[in-house]
């Protein structure tokens, strides 16, 4: 690729997508078409653009169109998804951009795409073609299986890792919806921890009004390890991890236990119960990372402590990040997760030096 590349962004106007072209515009990629169901926010995005910057222009795509999302991909060198919610977007977006022969980058995809495109869709084809598609290039999961990869990159052999990830936020409907139908295998498991080479069901207990770094205020952690966390222990060989969802209100998980034993599909009650948490809490999103090497005897060797303002922001800007490693070529061919495949180092700079986060290693 090579700077005229044109970078489609879809749901490029949404609170993900509009974070993303914003940091690409600024860092002069480009040019870039920032589409969407509703072409007139889209093209309100484009028009609050600096004009000085790469050209940008707006475009009606409809995820639910396969005929308007290969009209989408064929304009562009990069398709970069950041519509919602993954459960509806799965691979669709991902097919048409492989369909064009352009590579492709989703701010969520999350294993259930990855499933999809290695056996459906075939893995082998992004060879084939020589193309890639870069799933999870978001918040959580993305940089929450990047940062510790960051964190462990001068340790010795690694013990223990303890993750708390979450805050306090709005929530759209496309993200309430994902955190409605985020729960099942294809995502991970509640309650279990690593241990030794291998998932340990009903291994530990929620963990209530906990002070750490990350969060303004104490927090309750309840135990969920990821499909990524999982990927991340077998990379590392860690022998011990412990990941916990951190809720910095009571409203979001009330509901949420509720909209799961009911079975409900419908997201309007968790937007309504995450507005209510930060009318009582503010807005605030951390993620904390404890790890320890050599012995877990006494406090953890290394921490890493994330606090933001907006975890939208922070999807945004990997996005963005893996869109501008696969321009340099840093990425081969293939499906990949994007905490597999961007530099830690360097991500971890950046985003040092970006106004959505502060970071903290010791």
């Amino acid at each position: 690729m090579n700077s005229t590349t044109t970078i489609g962004v879809l749901g490029g106007y949404g609170a993900v997508g509009s974070a993303a072209v914003r940091r690409l515009h600024q860092a002069g990629v480009g040019p870039l078409l920032v589409a969407g169901r509703d072409p007139a926010r889209a093209a309100g995005l484009v028009r609050a653009l600096d004009p000085a910057g790469p050209p940008a222009e707006a475009m009606a795509a409809d995820l639910d169109d396969p005929g308007s999302l290969d009209r989408f991909a064929a304009r562009c060198g990069l398709v970069v998804n950041c519509a919602g919610p993954s459960y509806r977007v799965l691979d669709k977006v991902a097919r048409a951009a492989l369909r064009r022969g352009t590579d492709y980058v989703d701010a969520a995809g999350d294993d259930p795409a990855a499933i999809r495109l290695h056996t459906d869709c075939g893995g082998h084809d992004w060879l084939a073609a020589g193309r890639t598609a870069v799933l999870s290039a978001g918040a959580l999961p993305g940089l929450s299986g990047l940062l510790p990869r960051h964190l462990a990159k001068d340790a010795g052999p690694l013990l223990r890792l303890d993750a708390y990830l979450g805050g306090v936020s709005a929530l759209t409907p496309a993200a309430a919806g994902d955190v409605l139908l985020g729960h099942g295998p294809e995502h991970g498991t509640p309650a279990a921890a690593w241990r030794d080479g291998g998932v340990r069901p009903r291994a530990l207990e929620p963990r209530r009004g906990l002070c750490l770094a990350a969060f303004p205020q104490p927090v309750n952690a309840f135990p969920f390890l990821s499909t990524e966390a999982g990927r991340l222990a077998r990379t590392l060989a860690i022998g011990e991890v412990n990941w916990y969802t951190v809720f910095g209100g009571h409203r979001l998980p009330e509901e949420l236990a509720t909209a799961w034993a009911l079975g409900s599909t419908d997201p309007a009650s968790l937007v309504a119960a995450a507005a209510q948490d930060v009318r009582h809490h503010g807005s605030w999103y951390g993620q904390h990372f404890q790890l320890w090497s050599g012995s877990t005897d006494g406090p953890p060797a290394h921490s890493l402590t994330l606090r933001a303002d907006d975890s939208y922001e922070l999807s945004g800007f990997m996005a963005a990040a893996a869109t501008r490693a696969l321009l340099v070529g840093g990425i081969p061919p293939g499906v990949h997760f994007a905490a597999d495949v961007l530099d830690p180092r360097e991500t971890v700079a950046a985003l040092s030096a970006d106004p959505a986060a502060h970071i903290e290693t010791v």
